[in-house]
């Protein structure tokens, strides 16, 4: 498949600049670390990383800094916390929190490349799932019809997404140059919202969305973000289970799924170090066009849109050209499930990748990193973190693994020490992930304890879901797009 030369000329000079950049970290961060940095404890082993000595409060400022509370009058539900320690610049996550009769919609999206993505389903996501529940109002669904409803919300969403970025350009490119694509874009009459539109398609972000309704939760998760309830049986232990799978190529199950959608000759390149084409780290997503288009739109529209959008998947367009034959190779349809509220059950942990990541550090599809989440929250109204979320967060940071990078697992002896490395070392990226955490704290009857404690952080009311906000894409003219047929009956 011949290259077009915009992406093999960025693809060389994206070598270049890596190259030109190894050079630079490895002598500047060399001579920052010989810097010496005073510490109670002389590390065990030799880590020449530079980081700020921060002082408890300024460690406290920064883990609670994203931290609030949402009070809702739902059945079953007594709160939702949440907090997010970015690390990105800007942060990639997103969540929400939405009332939607009597039930709760809840979710945190997991963006990559850039947030605008993860922003866009922030906003979207809840009205799309509300408008499929509340499709027929005078017809009850069953559970079975919630979970589907959830699904095609999903699936949807993106299926929009994708047809404002097809609706901007030429349908037929069997003539079209670069020129065409260009003069496409210019004519567009609100170029903001054009920009806007590419970003969105052009980005990518997880999803991974609750709905409680009724003592039931309704789990859909599209991508690697986690969802596990949380449970103390009658002999005092604590239970963490993952409610949903997750969509990765690392997962066997959704790797085989994966293989099954394209011709056996792929099977080599398809996934490669737990990665599509061995680039991206997802099995499902919003956005994320480039491993979705046709293959006309792959060689002959995505090389010429607006370069600042471009360049954000520039580096590695090449490689995706070279081995793309069958898309999409990546789905927004999630994994879905439901759970019938037990006795004992007492959170439902919603957290992004960032937190697994810590808590499973060495196999982070290990459903170790769920007993773990289980296990410090049976600790938190006991360690001095009024907020469930920020409890966690900090507890991740600080499990077991001072020396991740040296792949060195021992306990963590200083903890001031510990969370200043983990909070200051930059690239903040190359140490660690966004994290977005929304704890559901569940009204167990057989619980004495206080409704919601004190210094949780500001108290936000949460929204009721609008079910006539329209479709991003007038239904009625997607039977019209020839993309639309193609692309989803393959589905």
């Amino acid at each position: 498949m011949p290259i077009p030369l915009r992406v093999a000329l960025t693809a060389a000079a994206g070598l270049g600049a890596a190259g030109s950049g190894g050079y630079y970290f490895l002598t500047k961060t060399n001579k920052q670390a010989s810097e010496p940095i005073q510490t109670k404890v002389e590390p065990k082993h030799y880590d020449w990383r530079p980081f700020q000595l921060l002082s408890r409060e300024e460690i406290d400022s920064r883990i609670r800094s994203g931290q609030f509370v949402s009070k809702l009058e739902i059945d079953r539900v007594k709160a939702v916390y949440t907090n997010q320690l970015p690390s990105n610049d800007p942060v990639e996550d997103n969540y929400s929190i939405n009332t939607f009769q009597q039930g709760l919609i809840a979710g945190v999206y997991d963006g990559h490349i850039g947030p605008h993505c993860s922003r866009l389903i922030k906003k979207q996501l809840p009205i799309y799932i509300a408008r499929e529940l509340n499709k027929n109002p005078n017809t009850p669904l069953s559970e079975q019809e919630k979970e589907e409803a959830i699904s095609k919300a999903f699936s949807d969403l993106d299926q929009d997404i994708q047809q404002r970025f097809y609706d901007l350009f030429p349908k037929n490119l069997k003539r079209t140059t670069e020129k065409d694509i260009r003069a496409a874009i210019a004519r567009q009459p609100d170029q903001k919202a054009t920009q806007a539109i590419i970003d969105e398609a052009i980005n990518g972000s997880c999803a991974l969305t609750v709905y409680v309704k009724d003592g039931v939760v309704y789990s859909a998760n599209t991508g690697d973000s986690r969802v596990v309830i949380v449970s103390q049986d009658e002999q005092g232990n604590w239970k963490g289970r993952r409610l949903v799978e997750e969509e990765s190529p690392a997962n066997p199950s959704w790797r085989a799924h994966m293989m099954k959608q394209h011709p056996p000759e792929e099977s080599d390149v398809l996934i490669m170090r737990n990665r599509i084409f061995g680039l991206i780290a997802v099995g499902g997503s919003f956005g994320d066009i480039m491993y979705k288009a046709p293959v006309e739109y792959q060689m002959k529209v995505l090389p010429y849109i607006p370069y600042d959008s471009y360049k954000t998947f520039a580096r590695y367009h090449h490689r995706i050209v070279a081995h793309y034959r069958t898309p999409p190779y990546l789905e927004s349809k999630p994994l879905t499930s439901r759970h019938q509220l037990q006795k004992g059950d007492k959170f439902i942990i919603l957290g992004t990748d960032g937190l697994w990541d810590e808590l499973s550090w060495d196999d982070v599809r290990s459903s170790r990193g769920d007993q773990k989440a289980a296990e410090i929250m049976s600790t938190w109204r006991y360690k001095g973190e009024s907020n469930p979320a920020t409890h966690l967060i900090r507890e991740a940071l600080l499990y077991d693994a001072v020396y991740k990078n040296l792949r060195v697992k021992e306990p963590v002896e200083d903890e001031q020490l510990e969370l200043s490395k983990r909070l200051t070392r930059k690239p903040s990226r190359s140490y660690r992930d966004d994290i977005t955490i929304v704890v559901i704290e569940l009204d167990d009857p057989s619980s004495n304890s206080e409704s919601c404690p004190a210094n949780v952080g500001p108290v936000h009311a949460a929204e009721e879901v609008d079910v006539n906000v329209p479709r991003l894409v007038d239904p009625s003219k997607l039977n019209q797009s020839w993309f639309s047929g193609w692309i989803w009956s393959r589905l």
